[in-house]
């Protein structure tokens, strides 16, 4: 069971509506703790194992635990609207959420729940009509994403993520950890010509691996053409033989984060 087109579609503007109905024009006026009470959710903070946030919900009313001390605002910010998505979307899934963080990278192709409540969070965090705005005519890169990242108060990998799932160009995202693929994320066009083997060894050539080697640093390395074979399985019918990739350690996930595109 995947998360279709439909659904997809429905999860992100459920979250999007919030922004009509509270009367948001801009990131700065999204105070998640002021959404959830007023949906009747107590947002708090304390020890929680293995996971990043949970969901209990007793009739009209419910309670977000998000792990204390996650590295970045952007990534609590994410998982208090992770499970606002679940509180909107799943009343009669379950009335108890803990959410791990590769919950909150969940693929449409995962577990479909965990997925749409991703696109809530994603639907609410970064709508659509205003990213796009902010990304017109603006290169898939690590500046770009900071950038934007910084605009909508949202973690590096979640806005790559949006970034990825709204674009009508060939990018990609990878998160790599101990010089494996853990999971990864392609446009529309992308999957249509390309693929990424899950679980697979990073390529010797591809910059991932380098900066996997040297022990993460810190620092975006790229952008640097590598040949299309180090990452895709598939060889591109129209004729492309490289991607142009970046790639940075991200000490608060422990992984590379890599970027592709087309030259």
């Amino acid at each position: 069971m995947t998360v279709n087109d439909f659904r997809r579609t429905m999860a992100t503007g459920e979250g999007e509506k919030f922004w009509k109905l509270y009367g948001l024009s801009s990131p700065d006026e999204l105070v998640l703790e002021d959404i959830a009470f007023a949906r009747g959710v107590m947002v708090t903070e304390g020890p929680l194992d293995e996971m990043e946030a949970r969901l209990i919900r007793q009739g009209e009313r419910g309670l977000i635990r998000v792990k204390a001390g996650l590295p970045e605002t952007g990534r609590k910010r994410f998982a208090i609207a992770h499970e606002l998505g679940h509180w909107q979307l799943h009343r009669d899934v379950s009335q108890l959420f803990a959410c791990t963080a590769e919950d909150m990278v969940a693929a449409y192709k995962a577990n479909p729940v965990e997925a749409e409540a991703n696109y809530f969070a994603a639907g609410l965090l970064m709508p659509t009509s205003i990213f796009l705005e902010n990304v017109r005519n603006r290169e898939f890169s690590f500046r770009t994403l900071k950038d934007l990242a910084g605009l909508f108060d949202t973690s590096l990998t979640a806005t790559a993520i949006r970034y990825v799932e709204t674009s009508n160009d060939y990018v990609a995202i990878i998160a790599s950890s101990g010089s494996c693929v853990r999971w990864w994320r392609g446009s529309i066009h992308f999957e249509e010509q390309f693929w990424v083997s899950p679980r697979s060894r990073l390529g010797r050539n591809t910059v991932a691996d380098a900066v996997a080697t040297a022990g993460g640093p810190t620092r975006v390395v790229g952008p640097k053409e590598v040949d299309l074979e180090a990452w895709s399985e598939r060889r591109s019918e129209l004729g492309w033989d490289t991607f142009i990739e970046e790639s940075m350690y991200l000490a608060g996930y422990d992984q590379v984060l890599t970027l592709l595109r087309l030259p």
